[in-house]
């Protein structure tokens, strides 16, 4: 049977740029500072996605590190502050001595925290079980401290500034070194923007000249020095083996150098260039390696995963977290969700006529909005903010549309991290920052509160709610943990708790007919679950054992999962560029055969994708891909016979982009 499927191109979302990150190795997160004030914590264990997003920063991060799952973060307001990543919100704030601070760095086995400062002064904390605490303050130096590095024993401190490298005894707190840069031109200062320190003590720094320079730490010396960019070295990253070093910047490209023996008995060998790649248009500011692949990312907002050899690339778009798309199937409405605003439109009649703009709502003083939900008959509009808790009553058949605020008979902050409402639109479910799942009843014009359950305190949770889910008949509600526990009520009763996968779970949604609940994680496993019967199905079962390898070697997670409503056979699952449909009654195909493409072949279609994924008019197989976006956010059922798609060109993510640094290119990875 035909299905419409209406192109929703009009998601205009800002993309926002990366000031710097840093990688928890132990722990595989990766924290990416943006330009917004906002700290993203990714998830990097199998497919890199956003597991936490920080929104009430309240300073322009210019440094973050981490220290056994702590995260800490410096910036314009003078202060290190730790996070607590359970309630995604300021922790503490420590302020340091004089003005902006510019850069961090942690050194785990002496639990020490060194942050740099505008005016050139060298701050120590020590990192205690619940607090830091100030320790010491070095020496002070002329002029702002750019970046900070240790050295491997802890003993000693290296820091970059206006045409100086500076080695500091961190006992005495005296600098023992100063090494001087050079200059390009006799007015214009040098500014050594970023440091990398090995663990036979040679330092390798990056300044504005272009130049990545090696120094000897014991001696104080310049050892090499190579003119790697025409602009600004930014960002440098060394990697695990410490025979690699990385360095990009106002020139986008990313440039390695590896260390070679020439002959027998070099001891300390020598820098010598390898191969270079073109993976950004505009200026890269941080790279940071983990497990062999190197994440680098700056003014376009992408953060991009790499590495060779063998030569992969995947760039991630600067979009928001999952969900930021709700759809009112019985009203065909569509809500977008931006940084601190709500858009709901309306969809035409099957492309007869064209989407309606019918309003637009602004959180108060700018205020980022962190979820947001639309319920299925289109009367009830949530959101929340780090702090607050709204609900909104909709009128949007009249030709002028209305909202209204609506309070809830409780005491209680609902601020939540997730929301989502019932099938019927009888309940909003909340998964509070507390870590409670409360559930509002809405069927009345006074909401109030039907249930509520403690899953953190009760212990059955072990960190933040990430998902939620209600069934067709507003009988079963899921939560899911972002340590990925899983508990169903049944009618405000606790009815089962799923067995823990450890892996993280990154779509969930439950059958409209028949209450069998599919969760997709993030090794792109696909599980089934029966809520009435409290187990497994068959098809999950028998699916464990016969993914296909094509499926399972995916780079990018999936967003969302819907069902066929003319065919409880069919599960509909998306990530950023492909839909993959799996019909149930059909054999699962063997785990090494291709996964066929749905279709016909044309001129648009690429050899590599027909490769990749073989035409086929009737897929023999329960698995078959529908290859034809790029940066899909949402793909949803809308009514019975019509889908929803909205996605955003990386066209229009670039046009948005400042100028970048103009320049001959011959090559690209």
């Amino acid at each position: 049977m035909a299905t419409t499927v209406h192109s929703v191109r009009f998601y205009n979302l800002l993309p926002v740029s990366v000031k710097c990150m840093s990688c928890d190795e132990e722990a595989k997160l990766l924290a990416v500072a943006r330009a917004d004030n906002t700290i993203e914590v990714w998830n990097i264990t199998h497919t890199p996605h956003i597991e936490r997003t920080i929104l009430g920063v309240f300073d322009v991060v210019e440094g973050l590190d981490w220290y056994k799952g702590r995260l800490f973060s410096v910036g314009h307001q003078g202060s290190v502050i730790e996070y607590d990543l359970f309630r995604q919100t300021p922790k503490s704030m420590h302020p340091v001595t004089s003005g902006c601070c510019w850069c961090i760095s942690v050194k785990s086995e002496r639990r020490q925290l060194a942050a740099g400062t505008e005016a050139g002064y060298i701050n120590i904390f020590k990192i205690e079980d619940e607090e830091i605490v100030y320790e010491k303050i070095l020496d002070k130096q002329e002029g702002r401290i750019f970046c900070i590095a240790w050295n491997a024993s802890g003993t000693h401190l290296v820091t970059g500034s206006l045409d100086t490298v500076r080695i500091w005894d961190v006992e005495s707190g005296h600098a023992i070194h100063r090494m001087t840069t050079g200059r390009l031109q006799a007015n214009q200062e040098t500014k050594v923007w970023s440091l990398a320190v090995t663990d036979d003590f040679t330092i390798i720094s990056g300044d504005s000249r272009g130049k990545l320079c090696f120094w000897d730490g014991h001696t104080g010396l310049g050892v090499s020095s190579y003119q790697t960019h025409k602009a600004d070295v930014r960002a440098i990253c060394l990697a695990k083996d410490q025979n690699t070093v990385y360095c990009a910047g106002v020139d986008p490209l990313i440039a390695t150098y590896e260390k070679v023996k020439i002959r027998e008995g070099d001891m300390k060998g020598r820098w010598v260039k390898s191969i270079q790649r073109f993976i950004h248009d505009h200026d890269v500011h941080s790279l940071v390696i983990c497990d062999n692949k190197l994440y680098s990312a700056g003014i376009d907002g992408y953060i991009a995963l790499s590495s060779y050899p063998p030569k992969v690339l995947f760039k991630y778009p600067p979009l928001l977290q999952t969900p930021a798309i709700h759809c009112s199937n019985l009203k065909r409405l569509l809500m977008l969700r931006y940084p601190n605003s709500l858009v709901i439109w309306r969809l035409g009649q099957k492309d007869v006529c064209p989407p309606t703009k019918l309003l637009e709502w602004k959180s108060i003083s700018d205020e980022r909005i962190r979820c947001a939900a639309l319920s299925p008959d289109g009367r009830w509009m949530a959101c929340s903010t780090q702090e607050s808790f709204k609900l909104y009553s909709l009128s949007l058949d009249d030709k002028k549309p209305r909202i209204s605020k609506v309070k809830v008979s409780s005491k209680e902050n609902f601020a939540s991290q997730v929301m989502c409402f019932s099938p019927d639109s009888s309940l909003l479910v909340l998964g509070t920052n507390d870590g409670c799942v409360v559930c509002l009843s809405i069927s009345s014009d006074q909401p109030s509160v039907l249930y509520s359950f403690d899953a953190y305190k009760d212990k059955e949770f072990k960190d933040s709610i990430r998902m939620l889910a209600v069934s067709n008949d507003s009988q079963y509600i899921v939560a899911a943990d972002l340590q990925s526990n899983i508990i169903v009520w049944h009618d405000g009763k606790m009815h089962t708790k799923l067995p823990r996968y450890n892996c993280p779970i990154t779509a969930m949604a439950i059958h409209p007919s028949t209450n069998e609940m599919v969760l997709v994680y993030a090794d792109h496993k696909i599980m089934e679950y029966s809520l009435r019967k409290r187990k497994y199905t068959k098809f999950s079962k028998i699916l464990q054992d016969q993914h296909p390898k094509q499926w399972l070697t995916r780079h990018f997670p999936v967003h969302n999962l819907t069902f066929d409503e003319r065919n409880d056979n069919i599960i509909i699952l998306h990530d950023d560029s492909t839909i993959l449909v799996i019909d149930k009654d059909k054999e699962l195909p063997e785990v090494e055969s291709k996964i066929p493409r749905l279709g016909t072949y044309n001129n648009d279609n690429t050899l590599e994708n027909s490769n990749q994924h073989p035409f086929s008019h009737t897929p023999q197989h329960a698995f078959h891909v529908i290859k034809k976006y790029k940066h899909l956010v949402y793909f949803g059922s809308l009514c019975e016979g019509e889908m929803v798609a909205v996605e955003i060109s990386p066209v229009t993510l670039y046009e948005k982009l400042p100028p970048s640094l103009k320049q001959k290119r011959f090559g690209r990875m």
